[in-house]
């Protein structure tokens, strides 16, 4: 089959929201709405305000995780019992009020709000992961599992580089070290709120999701809580996923320490601009990688022990160059900072190397940890369990990340500390993506065929399906 980044033909002629891809296309637009805002933001460092104010940002990032890693585990349950469209519509809803924190601390100098933003946020933000999730893993075959991740991603990092050149715009002749100006905050929150509204038109019951061929997804009705959380439980006892923590774990932590390190090292302006370049080179990344994952000419396995490999080598240069910048010029708490402008000539070009190569690292390596995760299974109700303990364990990172930048830790233990992790994941994916990935095709899978028509009648029901 021929590989093609393009919607399906029937797509482009009518975009019916009943279809796998529509739906993982909607998904990625809230996910614009609402993440890409809101990794605009993180990029900006210091929560968007003065340098100053990262302390009190980092302690509100630090909830969000801590929240998202307990909800994110057991968001799966969640939407297993009231589907995907409320609880991406719950996950959606309370963005704006995480902006509004932010603000409302940068003008006035109170942290209640700030910090309370960020645990609602927190909670609502593991319901819509596990929901992208869900939709990423299930909706997509075998063949395009990697492409349907590139799409939600690539969605996502269009978000955040548009929110980040918003930024830049408004911030393009400011050389101080302030924060951003208020019309900024207003404009996110206003772009978040609409991504209710897209959720509760455009996300559908799993149940209406018809393919191409007329089929449908899979028999997928609603549980209860209690069944599944036992089932959110019994992961734990899946070794391939207890494997996986901390490549799940490592996989987002360098979005806490690069910004920090432009919010410290540059004025406003090019910290803004370092943000945008951040977000633009995941751009084409994401498809460039996605060629790979789901390229038919070569085997499944194979495409994974090649993805890994090119996923390694640029792991590893951006977290060398990263520690390098960082003994060259001194960058180090508590020293002042060298307010940096893009007219600055070599620091500002060694840093936007920095900022090219950890940006498509970050990118890659969440796409490959994701296919990873995704090729255990095409059960649809496991897999949002799976999308679910993803978001937690990465949230759990995160959580990690910032706190300790929020400890005082020196920004070169905190380099070294999260590139060790990365480092250490890959043997970790290697090792499953040769004993666990198997060479096989999606429509012959029992796992996600289930009508009538197709099943003899009979109910594929969980428990009786077949792993990959």
């Amino acid at each position: 089959m021929a590989y093609s980044l393009k919607a399906p033909s029937s797509v482009r002629a009518k975009l019916r929201l009943s279809n796998p891809w529509t739906q993982n296309f909607i998904s990625g637009v809230i996910l614009f709405l609402t993440v890409g805002i809101y990794l605009a933001v993180i990029g900006l460092g210091a929560g968007g305000g003065k340098p100053s104010s990262a302390h009190v940002s980092t302690i509100v990032y630090t909830s969000i995780y801590a929240v998202f890693s307990v909800t994110g585990f057991f968001g799966g349950s969640v939407m297993n019992t009231i589907g995907p469209k409320l609880t991406m519509t719950f996950g959606a809803m309370t963005f704006p009020l995480f902006i509004g924190g932010l603000w409302y601390y940068d003008a006035s100098g109170n942290s209640w709000f700030a910090i309370l933003g960020g645990i609602v946020g927190g909670m609502s933000a593991g319901l819509l992961w596990t929901v992208s999730g869900f939709i990423q893993f299930a909706y997509a075959e075998e063949n395009d599992k990697g492409v349907y991740i590139a799409w939600q991603l690539f969605l996502l990092t269009i978000g955040s580089t548009v929110g980040a050149a918003v930024v830049f715009g408004i911030t393009f002749y400011d050389t101080s070290l302030s924060g951003v100006p208020t019309s900024v905050y207003i404009t996110f929150i206003v772009i978040m709120a609409s991504a209710t509204l897209v959720s509760i038109v455009g996300i559908i019951p799993s149940q209406n999701v018809v393919r191409e061929d007329g089929t449908r997804l899979a028999v997928f009705t609603a549980s209860d809580f209690r069944t599944e959380f036992k089932g959110c439980v019994h992961l734990l006892r899946d070794w391939r996923i207890v494997a996986l923590i901390i490549p799940m774990a490592a996989t987002e932590m360098s979005s806490a320490l690069i910004p920090t390190l432009s919010a410290y090292s540059f004025n406003l302006r090019t910290r803004s601009l370092n943000s945008v370049l951040f977000w633009a080179v995941q751009i084409p990344a994401t498809f460039l990688f996605s060629i790979i994952l789901d390229n038919s000419k070569f085997r499944r396995r194979t495409r994974g022990v090649i993805a890994l490999t090119v996923s390694l080598i640029i792991v590893l240069a951006s977290w060398a160059l990263t520690i390098a910048v960082q003994v060259k010029h001194g960058l180090k708490r508590g020293a002042p900072s060298p307010a940096w402008d893009w007219t600055d000539g070599e620091p500002f070009v060694e840093f936007v190397f920095v900022i090219l190569l950890t940006g498509t690292a970050y990118a890659i390596d969440q796409m490959m940890v994701m296919w990873v995760i995704a090729s255990f299974s095409n059960e649809p109700r496991l897999l949002a369990r799976y999308g679910g303990f993803f978001k937690g364990m990465l949230s759990a990172g995160l959580c990690v990340a910032f706190g300790l930048e929020a400890g005082g830790v020196s920004y070169l233990t905190q380099t070294i500390t999260q590139a060790t992790l990365m480092v250490v994941s890959f043997p970790i994916m290697f090792i499953l993506v040769s004993k666990c990935v198997m060479d096989t095709n999606y429509l012959h899978e029992a796992t996600v065929i289930p009508p009538a028509h197709i099943s003899g009648g009979k109910e594929v029901r969980e428990g009786e399906t077949q792993d990959t």
